[in-house]
């Protein structure tokens, strides 16, 4: 909505001579001169001054008159002051629409925050308010003392600089409702956050780029989108690498064989004969299956040989198991049932050459510690039977992991420059409900 030209009237400073424009004609209570800093009186006929100039005038980044349309609807700037907390200052502007009274702008001096005092009390709910049965906004700061440094234009209250109020704020992303007190009034205001340059658009002022800078507490993340949108895709892509691996993890028995080898006896080599490899690349899982070893264990060194070109894939696996007793109880370890995996073998045909090495571990009485007993090769040792499975397929773990990861850093990244944003929002506001009295000059 177009607001109707307001009625402007022009009048003549009591204490300069200059001439005022009157902008919001019969709802003005006070104005400031924009020549000589002198507060009138609106509401007396004869202009009656009722506070001198205490500080040179300054133009406004705005300057009074200025006219924009703003979220559909036509403001002009009637009134500017600057305030201060004692540690941090902002700028004001008072606007006007006939039709829909006053608003505010506030400029942070970073960003731009639009908004008009409630007409109705919000509801408190502990450390929180609620207004409109809306979301709840959580308290940030306060009651802070607040005071006016600077002000020129035309206001709906006797303002004057060095008037002072207590201030308590509330925020949730993008709003905030400020509560301010003095000895004779409270009143409620919610101020939203506007879009980089918005403002500046709407008043014809250079628009100010986005930056890195403090944010204020109520500023919203600008990776809290992209957060929500990182995690559900990576969501998606790891369920989907999950459900791969999980189709994928099928096994094809290509051969096995039983074998025994002696503990503390010579070295026994097994050959698995004509294990065909057909149609693509394929993982080649080896496994050695040896249930009976007690604090003993096994080497095994395989060589998976190509019939053809005499190429080897070579590995090696360690079945062990170790048991005993200590300060802290019984306990063992080890694996009876290690398995071995070759990446991208090439079909064809090949012969699994394995050597063993039993060995057995004795306790040194001594000590709690086990030994290997060795340098010497018993001639009538104690067999132990290897069970040798080769298969066909099967899910590398180490490669769905490293896969899980690279999906992950994306989402990751999101996350950590998230939280960098609201720590340095949260940084930004003061929830010490300390009533400092010092004010800046």
């Amino acid at each position: 909505m177009t607001a109707a030209t307001s009625s402007v009237k022009a009048l003549n400073c009591t204490s300069c001579g200059g001439t005022l424009s009157l902008r919001a004609a019969g709802y003005t209570v006070s104005m400031v001169c924009e020549h000589c800093g002198v507060t009138l009186d609106t509401t007396d006929p004869q202009l009656r001054v009722i506070a001198q100039a205490t500080a040179a005038l300054r133009r406004p980044l705005i300057p009074l008159g200025t006219r924009g349309v703003l979220r559909g609807e036509t403001w002009e700037v009637v009134g500017y002051l600057e305030r201060s907390d004692g540690e941090d200052g902002w700028s004001e502007y008072l606007l006007f629409n006939p039709y829909r009274g006053y608003g505010w702008l506030v400029d942070d001096g970073r960003r731009f925050n639009y908004g008009f005092l409630l007409d109705s009390l919000p509801d408190m709910d502990g450390a929180q308010i609620v207004i409109d049965q809306g979301r709840g906004l959580d308290h940030d700061s306060g009651p802070y003392p607040v005071e006016v440094k600077f002000v020129v234009g035309e206001f709906y209250w006797r303002v004057a600089v060095g008037e002072r109020v207590q201030v308590t704020d509330y925020v949730r992303p993008g709003t905030t409702v400020s509560c301010e007190e003095n000895d004779s009034e409270r009143t409620w205001s919610k101020l939203d956050l506007l879009e980089w340059g918005e403002a500046e658009r709407a008043f014809g002022v250079e628009p100010r780029r986005p930056n890195s800078g403090t944010p204020s507490p109520a500023e919203p993340s600008p990776w809290r989108d992209r957060l929500m949108e990182s995690w559900i895709i990576g969501a998606i892509a790891a369920v989907t690498l999950l459900i791969i691996a999980a189709m994928s993890s099928g096994t094809q028995r290509l051969a096995s064989v039983d074998a025994q080898v002696g503990l503390e006896g010579a070295p026994r080599t097994v050959v698995i004969h004509g294990i065909q490899i057909a149609g693509h690349s394929s993982a080649i899982r080896i496994s050695a299956q040896s249930d009976q070893l007690d604090n003993d264990w096994i080497d095994l060194d395989y060589s998976l040989v190509d019939k053809r070109t005499q190429e080897s894939f070579d590995a090696y696996g360690l079945a062990e198991h170790y048991s005993g007793s200590d300060s802290d109880g019984s306990w063992s370890e080890g694996d009876t049932r290690p398995k071995t995996r070759l990446s991208s073998v090439p079909p064809g045909t090949y012969d699994l050459v394995v050597e063993l090495s039993a060995h057995r571990w004795v306790q040194n009485a001594s000590t709690s510690f086990f030994g290997a007993q060795t340098g010497m090769v018993d001639p009538n040792p104690t067999l132990v039977p290897v069970t040798i499975n080769v298969d066909r397929g099967g899910m590398f773990a180490g490669n769905v992991i490293l896969g899980l990861i690279l999906i992950l850093i994306w989402p990751g990244f999101v996350l950590w420059r998230h939280l960098a944003f609201e720590q340095r929002r949260r940084g930004s506001s003061d929830d010490d409900d300390d009533d400092d009295d010092d004010w800046d000059d």
